[in-house]
């Protein structure tokens, strides 16, 4: 890909102590987001990104925006696919706005045909919200979404649950959880109710409580800790058979809460806390960007960043780690740290011990971090996808980023090594979420964020450039890494001599049809359908990467007319059109 900057070495900003060696370790930055505008040092910095070849492939049009601060701590549940439905959530401002945080709103977008087309954005609340967490819900007969996290009331933060009428209808009730409640983070425990845990912004005390998504009511509060610092976060997970989890991470002492319940939250359990140990010699303490899964049969799975002892970015301290109760004695074990390969610029301790700093990465997120767990539809393989930085720089000395996963194939116990899903340089992938239902062993879907410029311009990082932001979804093999077109199926990986467009078949059919096609090298294509006067029916491929072989995508007519139809499929190197006939 081409290179948007000259790669430039980065001045060390001494931060904290000097290892033996003469490196410098350095304190990680744990600010948390607390709903005010930021201040800018400088004027922001504009990019013409019409200029910047990106791999945008698989981007949502509706959820492109400009702010690119997507977490308060936790990894959101910002995607949820059940056969062809998928939903995705995501915030935006305009590039205006890109550095106000007040300013943000948190739509969602649902696509009925597995995220080849989408059916329109959806507006939370006209006041403005943040951090959107999905919970598809079913109310009524009809599949809608729970949406919880931030909003804004006059200008503060306040916790909430959106409720929509019908999927997709973009008309939320939105339901304050009270008046003291900052961000609340659910999960679904029943069918009629979430597992929320909150955080009272009066007294920094933890509280768990349910919401009812028919009737948009809050019961069964339960303080599960007393205030310890305004920097904590809170996680939450939930099963419908009566499992539930409240995790929260203290900043004042870096250690990680969790809250457990076998009752659907009528009573907890005292706090278990996950130890700050030493794990093949690196002595590690607990950080945010976690998430929290309960598995097949009830067993309780989080995954977390971890850092040396005092929040210290070293090379050896950065990991990412896993913590079951029932695993390995309920001590962390290791997904991903300088010892696999595939994590950026971890395994040469030397370099990142001399290049990377406080300054130079996304607030809160560390070298190798913000996990996301699922597990396969059957149960068998346990997920995590997290983001890695890479070695190549900005200009202005921020590292971009790519997506990693790592799989287990026994709850947690051990781990294969991390596999790159993203490898683009010059562009930054950040906050990765996998989808908690809809994957398979050797199929995973996964959002996350990317830009051509690293760094938050939206938050404490204010000299960075303000730049568009892609919701990209992505299907990925978790064994080889390699990327699933959406859509498309491989019929043979037999390199073809040219580009070709085959007859659909059958023809004439009713209501589906199978198109075949051939690609001699790697390319990214789009396939569409017309109506006779010229009109876009459907789309059918957009903008997909194709590795070489034939290819296959299915058409279903059961929605249209009978008639004459077109079908184009157009590369950069290829065009072509054929004429097919429904029947009905």
């Amino acid at each position: 890909m081409k290179k948007l900057f000259k790669i430039l070495l980065v001045l060390l900003i001494a931060c904290g102590s000097t290892f033996a060696d003469g490196h410098r370790a350095i304190k990680i930055n744990n600010a948390k987001e607390d709903g005010t505008n930021v201040t800018q040092s400088i004027s922001p910095v504009h990019y013409n990104m019409s200029s910047v070849v990106l791999d945008t492939t698989g981007s949502i049009p509706s959820l492109e925006g400009f702010y690119d601060y997507c977490t308060n701590g936790n990894n959101l549940h910002k995607i949820w696919v059940y056969g062809d439905t998928v939903i995705v959530a995501a915030d935006q401002t305009d590039s205006a706005n890109a550095q106000v945080s007040t300013a943000r709103k948190s739509y969602y977008d649902v696509s009925y045909d597995g995220g080849v087309t989408w059916a329109g954005v959806s507006l939370v609340s006209s006041e403005g919200n943040a951090y959107p967490n999905l919970d598809p819900v079913i109310v009524s007969g009809s599949r809608t979404t729970c949406i919880d996290g931030r909003q804004f009331v006059a200008g503060t933060r306040g916790g909430y649950v959106g409720v929509d009428l019908l999927l997709g209808g973009g008309a939320l009730t939105n339901t304050l959880v009270n008046s003291t409640a900052s961000d609340n983070f659910c999960m679904q425990m029943s069918n009629t109710e979430l597992a929320c845990g909150y955080q009272n912004k009066t007294n920094d005390s933890v509280f768990f409580a349910k919401f009812n998504f028919t009737n948009n009511t809050f019961s069964g509060f339960k303080m599960l800790q007393t205030g310890t610092d305004a920097s904590q976060r809170t996680f939450t997970a939930a099963d419908k058979n009566g499992h539930v989890a409240v995790a929260v991470w203290i900043s004042a002492t870096s250690v990680m809460h969790v809250f457990t319940s076998s009752n659907s939250g009528s009573s907890f359990s005292a706090a278990d806390a996950i130890p700050n140990i030493t794990i093949n010699g690196d002595a590690i303490s607990s950080w945010f960007g976690a998430d929290m899964v309960y598995g097949p049969t009830g067993n309780l799975c989080l995954a977390s960043s971890v850092l040396g002892t005092g929040n210290i970015g070293s090379a050896t301290g950065s990991k990412v780690v896993f913590y079951s109760p029932g695993i390995n004695g309920g001590n962390p074990v290791v997904i991903a740290d300088y010892h696999s390969t595939n994590v950026g610029m971890l395994s040469d301790t030397v370099y990142y011990n001399n290049h990377y700093s406080s300054a130079t990465h996304q607030v809160g997120l560390t070298a190798v971090g913000h996990a996301s767990l699922a597990y396969s539809s059957d149960g068998t393989r346990l997920f995590c996808v997290f983001s890695a930085v890479q070695k190549d720089t900005a200009s202005y000395g921020y590292f971009f980023n790519d997506i990693c996963s790592a799989y287990s194939d026994n709850n947690g116990a051990t781990w294969s090594n991390p596999v790159k899903l993203t490898n683009t340089l010059q562009q930054d992938e950040i906050y990765p979420t996998i989808s908690k239902t809809g994957c398979t062993p050797t199929n995973i879907i996964v959002t996350f964020s990317s830009s051509g410029f690293p760094g938050s311009a939206s938050f404490t990082n204010t000299s960075t450039p303000v730049s568009k932001n892609y919701q990209i979804l992505a299907r990925y093999n978790p064994v080889t890494g390699g990327r699933i077109p959406i859509g498309i199926i491989n019929i043979s990986s037999q390199v073809p001599a040219n580009f070709s467009l085959m007859q659909n078949y059958p023809n004439p059919f009713n209501p589906s049809t199978k198109i075949r096609f051939a690609v001699p090298k790697s390319s990214n294509i789009t396939i569409e359908v017309f109506d006779v006067a010229g009109k876009l029916v459907k789309t059918l491929a957009n903008n997909e990467f194709v590795s070489p072989g034939t290819k296959e995508v299915e058409f279903n007519a059961s929605s249209i007319a009978s008639g004459i139809y077109f079908y184009k499929l157009t590369s950069a190197d290829f065009s072509q059109t054929k004429k097919m006939i429904l029947v009905k």
